[in-house]
């Protein structure tokens, strides 16, 4: 056991590499050939890999505000990301773009949004099954 573990710590929850979208062909690839799901507050791009896993990319403008305020929000997105990926039916890549006129809201709201999106490609991919 490590250090770690004994000190009571959670377990690691960071996004491997493999879990990241990360190449911009990658990137376009997802824009270009995946689908949409439109919020006022965010867009979520979809595609279906190919892989085991499903990955995440983010897109956050400087419109949404300072670095500060930036990586929060990417923080946010990506520990929502890990507690909704296993639900979805297939690995997908997914890459998200936050609106920068909406501006920064509460993980409640973003939760809300993804959950959302889950609900919609569960969905999706059952129409698709018959």
């Amino acid at each position: 056991m490590t250090k770690r573990a004994m000190a009571g710590h959670l377990p690691d929850r960071r996004l491997r590499p493999t879990e990241r979208v990360q190449r911009p062909r990658e990137f376009q690839t997802v824009f270009r050939t995946g689908r949409c799901f439109r919020d006022p507050l965010i867009r979520i791009h979809s595609k279906e890999g190919g892989r085991e896993l499903s990955r995440l990319g983010l897109v956050v403008s400087r419109k949404l505000g300072g670095a500060v305020v930036r990586n929060r929000l990417k923080r946010i997105l990506r520990e929502i990301f890990r507690d909704v990926k296993s639900r979805l039916a297939a690995p997908l890549d997914v890459v998200v773009v936050p609106d920068g006129k909406a501006g920064p809201r509460d993980r409640a709201a973003y939760r809300e949004v993804f959950e959302r999106f889950v609900a919609f490609e569960v969905q999706r991919s059952r129409k698709a099954e018959r």
